[in-house]
């Protein structure tokens, strides 16, 4: 190709793809090394337009000249000069990258500082990275820039600096150290622990966010590992996403995961389990799972048992099979479904002798179809004869699939479909449900005959369409075990009923390409078939099916791709797509389809499959969207997939991005068009970067304010600052409140000093616009910015512009004039000014800002204005602060006494919040005064106190307090159910059995009856009860003593070792018994209605309970025990 006529070769690049043009823009800078002809022509294309100046970029790659690229670093479009960097990384020298980064705006700097070190040692520019913070550091760069890649120098570096500014770290901060340096971060974060006290929250918040990062990535999740483990006992376990709703840990390292819960001293609540544990007990070791499962006996639940291992399963019934069994000793047939054999067998003799059987000969089946086969045969007589279909196809389903239990015993359930072959199609449907549930693998060579007479029973019946849909799913299932006779069968389903599998999924001894080359042997004639009938539902679904496999059927992908060639097929072209667009196919094929089926007035055209992949890769295809001569509807379809195109229009030519401009322009002038969809396209024509600006200029002065409105914000969205005159202009107007908004965006990419200029000339004569003015400066982050917001607060402001000022004073915290104009709004009379610095976040703060901080809360706490005191108390309640000194409690103190109970019940959680890890002592003097005055005591304790403890060990921070307030409230006669309420409320049973013990000679009628309801109730989910505690040792106690309200506890403490033990062992029946023959009316009354469930009286040798294993007590007042 001549490259020498510059008006030639951009029209030559119409026809290409974009990945062409490139590659001819990489010949044409090989060229250029030996051409001076050519070199002039590149530069002049990089003089040119911005479509030409991205595409002078790419012959950089050819001649190695980074002249071109470095004239871009300072172009004003962000994709370009985010290109040229990129370019200058690839190929530069350090000296030419280290210049590149001097120059271009912050955001790019701190991108391609993270670019490079994603690099990593490979390609050797950490020097880059340590030559630059030098000089950041040094010739008065910008010392947030310097600050933020900090994280991203060389250790040395990092040891040097890291003890002065680890303290005002932010999150982002540390998930860059984190990623740089791990080891640095966790040799850190383990110092911080050490130092910190219990139940720290900021360190909290650090130590889960470095540990999300680190768990997500195999490189460092020995890092996130180590730094759980050395956060205990001082952090919560629960703190870490271990388990669900964020099940990171157990999802990535689930083994890790279990050791550390169980040598934790913490006790979790089982919900961390959630949605995981049918994935998770087969990768535990069996010690993990006994382990597990004795600490946590309830997630042995019975849906999960068909889940565990065989090796897990026998363990996990002997250890809950009482448990497990409802009040008529039911054992779920699911759960006695995959015990081992003798297990099965034994449990389904017991069951046959259970009266309650006898009325549900469903539920009699099933159990009968546990036994082996010719005992069950005998037994399913009666029901395999019934004149009921339910009855009988229930007989027949389940003892087919009872042949899994007794690989000899396939031959015989085959058997008996074949003699059940006239049954109606809704038993048929049964026995095809029934083969799925046998394992493939159990199917040898010599059930093969059987199965073809099953086969061929089906499709000479007039069986439904779910039965043979079932049948073709079990030959799906057979094909890795079988695959020349599966693949058979299901073709001759295919051809003569069009029945087609679901998903296949092929696992089995025969490896995946020999399966499928069986399968397209002997399917790939039913494809013509389908075809030919234009049976588009069927080829669909058996693309979908195959959908993984495809690579090895060729002929399915040509079937399917003819379909869309054929008009009468029209209607499953969308769905033919889907399936043929995830499949990799060649780059030929796309060039040859895609002209077929947009070349005329078809709908697939439109499809979105279609137009992103041109969009992407053929942008030479483009021509029948933009220049359509079809009628609608059919174009309809293919305008509304353009504009579902959000972005990547470098890729089109300028030619093509104005033909798409005079489109979206005259559907913007269409009155029959939605506003919904002019607001989709006027956003779509902002992102075209060739086209005249002056299109959304003219929108933006447009009378319709819903294209005003977003043709302003589309100006604020460019990659350049070109829109930056047309929104000052619309500052003056009624347009100023959404150009503000859209002026943020076009200042990005701005030098501070040029953004700080254009905005301190904004005129501030509106509220709205003037207020964002004051932000965007603040954001700023400059000493101009700076000085101005000072002299702006000086002036007469409105109460929402000051508000916004001191919003912008946020990112001068370290400034001492910032914190006097702090503290004058927060004791100034207006509201709404003094909440403007409520919520200033800690996040980053030294030692010494954080004082200035605590002063200026208790400032906001003193303002006469209740809502604002309201609103610093939440905020004290929502980001807990350390306040060592102490300096906010005599306020809180005397905001307990307020009038408003709204206001009590914040400064009870903010006093708790702020004081309970580190300040004891002052909640129990609190308690102290509050037992003199009734009324308040009330309102303090009672809901406020409450309800924010919990005895789980995520609130064991407070655990020392409510052992305080106890031992304040033990000395107040009037606060005995208070005493009961708070220990069940606040501590684990290890701590709560010696406050019950001693709570008992004060004990009033009423704290009784609280306390029994709290023992025998749903503690698991109070937390105080937990999995494994042993209740034996208090109710002996108990039960030994002569006060009969210490006897009615004990009561309560059996029945409640019941619930946590899961049976009623013979020896805790005894002890039953002997509560009901107590001389106390209060015990023996209770213990004569305690429902006694679960009943295990023993087993014999032979797997037979003891007894006539019928009638499994239910007790309540009926005499003694057997």
């Amino acid at each position: 190709m001549d490259h020498e006529d510059l008006s030639a070769l951009l029209p030559q690049y119409e026809s290409l793809t974009h990945s062409e043009r490139v590659r001819q823009m990489v010949q044409l800078g090989r060229k250029s090394k030996t051409s001076p002809a050519t070199t002039a022509l590149i530069s002049t294309l990089s003089r040119g337009p911005p479509y030409t100046q991205l595409l002078c970029l790419q012959t950089c790659h050819g001649s190695g000249d980074l002249a071109v690229a470095k004239h871009l670093l300072s172009a004003p479009s962000h994709v370009l000069r985010k290109q040229a960097i990129h370019l200058i990384v690839s190929l530069g020298t350090d000296d030419e990258l280290l210049e590149a980064l001097k120059v271009v705006p912050a955001s790019l700097q701190r991108g391609t500082v993270g670019r490079i070190s994603n690099l990593g040692a490979r390609r050797g520019r950490e020097a880059v990275i340590e030559r630059f913070l030098r000089w950041l550091e040094g010739r008065g760069g910008d010392g947030k820039v310097w600050r933020c890649l900090l994280p991203f120098g060389s250790r040395a570096l990092l040891e040097k600096h890291l003890p002065d500014l680890v303290d005002d770290f932010s999150l982002l901060d540390w998930s860059h150290l984190a990623k740089c340096h791990p080891a640095l971060a966790q040799q850190t974060l383990h110092r911080l622990i050490e130092d910190s006290e219990e139940g720290d929250v900021l360190l909290q918040r650090i130590l889960r966010h470095v540990f999300t990062q680190w768990i997500s990535h195999d490189a460092t999740t020995g890092f996130a590992l180590d730094l759980v483990r050395k956060s205990m006992p001082k952090i919560p376990l629960a703190v870490f996403p271990i388990g669900w709703p964020e099940p990171l840990l157990l999802k990535r390292r689930p083994r890790q995961a279990i050791n550390i819960i169980l040598n934790a001293a913490d006790d979790l609540s089982t919900d961390i389990f959630t949605f995981q544990t049918e994935r998770l007990w087969r990768k535990l070791s069996l010690e993990q799972f006994l382990a597990l499962a004795k600490r946590y006996p309830s997630l042995l639940e019975g849906p999960l048992f068909p889940d565990l291992t065989t090796e897990q399963k026998l363990p996990a019934y002997e250890l809950i099979r009482v448990a497990w069994r409802d009040e008529n000793g039911v054992l779920e047939w699911d759960i006695a479904e995959h015990l081992p054999t003798k297990e099965r067998i034994a449990e389904a003799r017991r069951h046959l002798n259970l009266k309650w059987l006898d009325t549900n000969p469903n539920r009699r089946i099933r159990y009968i179809s546990l036994l082996p086969w010719d005992e069950a045969i005998e037994l399913q007589k009666p029901y395999l004869r019934s004149s009921d279909a339910d009855i009988r196809s229930e007989a027949l389903s389940r003892q087919i699939k009872a042949a899994k239990f007794d690989s000899e015993r396939i031959e015989d359930a085959l058997d008996l479909i074949i003699r059940h072959k006239n049954e109606p199609a809704t038993i048929q449907r049964e026995f095809f449900r029934a083969l799925k549930g046998i394992p493939a693998a159990r199917f040898k060579e010599g059930h093969l005959g059987l199965l073809t007479q099953v086969v061929r029973n089906a499709l000479d019946s007039a069986a439904a369409t779910i039965a043979l849909y079932l049948l073709v799913e079990f030959l799906a299932g057979v094909l890795s075990v079988h695959p020349r006779w599966a693949s058979r069968q299901m073709a001759l389903v295919v051809k003569e009923r069009g029945a087609v599998p679901g998903r296949v999924r092929l696992s089995g001894v025969v490896p995946i390409k020999e399966v499928m080359s069986v399968v397209q042997e002997e399917m790939s004639p039913a494809l013509e078939n389908l075809l030919r009938k234009q049976d588009a539902a069927a080829l669909t679904t058996l693309a979908r099916a195959f959908e993984e496999y495809m690579e090895y059927w060729p002929e399915l992908l040509s079937t399917c791709t003819k379909t869309l060639e054929i008009p009468e097929m029209e209607r499953s072209h969308e769905m033919m797509m889907e399936a043929i667009y995830k499949f990799q196919h060649p780059a030929s094929f796309w060039t040859d389809i895609i002209p077929i089926l947009t070349k005329e007035n078809k709908d697939i055209a439109g499809s979105r499959h279609i137009v992103r992949k041109i969009h992407h890769r053929y942008q030479n295809l483009l021509a029948p969207y933009l220049h359509p001569i079809d009628a609608p509807p059919s174009y309809t379809r293919k305008r509304d997939a353009l504009n579902e195109l959000r972005g990547g229009f470098w890729r089109w030519t300028p030619g093509q991005q104005e033909a798409l401009a005079q489109i979206i322009l005259k559907d913007i002038a269409d009155e029959d068009v939605t506003s919904d969809k002019k607001v989709s396209y006027i956003r779509q024509l902002g992102r075209l970067p060739s086209v005249d600006i002056n299109h959304l200029i003219t929108l933006a002065k447009d009378g319709r304010p819903v294209v005003q409105e977003t043709a302003l914000k589309a100006l604020g969205r460019l990659d350049s600052s070109e829109g930056i005159p047309t929104l000052i202009d619309a500052l003056g107007d009624d347009r100023g409140r959404i150009a503000i908004y859209a002026l943020r965006s076009a200042l990005r990419d701005l030098p501070k000093s040029k953004a700080f200029e254009i905005l301190k000339a904004v005129p501030s004569t509106k509220v709205t616009v003037a207020k964002e003015t004051v932000r965007l400066i603040g954001d700023l982050e400059a000493e101009e910015a700076f000085q101005w917001l000072l002299e702006a607060e000086k002036t007469n402001l409105h109460a929402s512009v000051r508000k916004a000022l001191l919003r912008a004073l946020w990112n001068y915290l370290d400034r001492d004039e910032t914190w006097a104009i702090f503290t004058h709004a927060a004791g100034g009379p207006e509201p709404e000014v003094a909440k403007g610095v409520i919520s200033i976040p800690v996040d980053g703060m030294s030692f010494s800002t954080r004082q200035k901080h605590l002063s200026l809360l208790l400032t906001l706490l003193s303002h006469p204005a209740p809502e604002v005191r309201l609103e610093t108390l939440q905020r004290l309640n929502s980001m807990p602060l350390s306040d060592p000194e102490a300096m906010l409690s005599p306020r809180l103190f005397e905001l307990i006494r307020s009038e408003y109970q709204d206001e009590v019940s914040c400064t009870v959680r903010a006093l708790f919040s702020t004081y309970a890890r580190t300040q004891t002592p002052l909640i129990a003097h609190l308690y102290e005064e509050l037992t003199s005055d009734r009324e308040l005591l009330i309102r303090v304790h009672d809901v406020p106190y409450i309800s924010q403890i919990s005895p789980r060990d995520e609130a064991r921070h407070l655990w020392p307090v409510t052992r305080a307030i106890l031992g304040v409230l033990e000395r107040d006669r009037l606060s005995v159910k208070r005493r009961v309420k708070l220990m069940f409320e606040g501590l684990p049973w290890d701590e709560l059995k010696g406050y019950l013990v001693g709570v008992v000679p004060d004990l009033t009628a009423d704290a009784l009856v609280l306390a029994c309801g709290e023992i025998e109730g749903e503690g698991w989910s109070a937390g105080w009860k937990r999995e494994g505690d042993d209740f034996e040792g208090t109710e002996g106690l108990l039960r030994c003593s002569p006060d009969e309200r210490a006897r009615r506890l004990a009561l309560s403490l059996l029945v409640a070792g019941v619930g946590a033990n899961g049976e009623w062992t013979r020896e805790k029946r005894e002890r039953l018994q002997g509560y009901r023959s107590d001389e106390s009316v209060l015990v023996a009354e209770a213990a004569w209605e305690v429902e006694v469930r679960g009943v295990d009286d023993g087993e014999g040798e032979d797997g037979e309970e003891e007894g006539d294993g019928g009638d499994k007590e239910t007790e309540k007042g009926d005499g003694g025990f057997e």
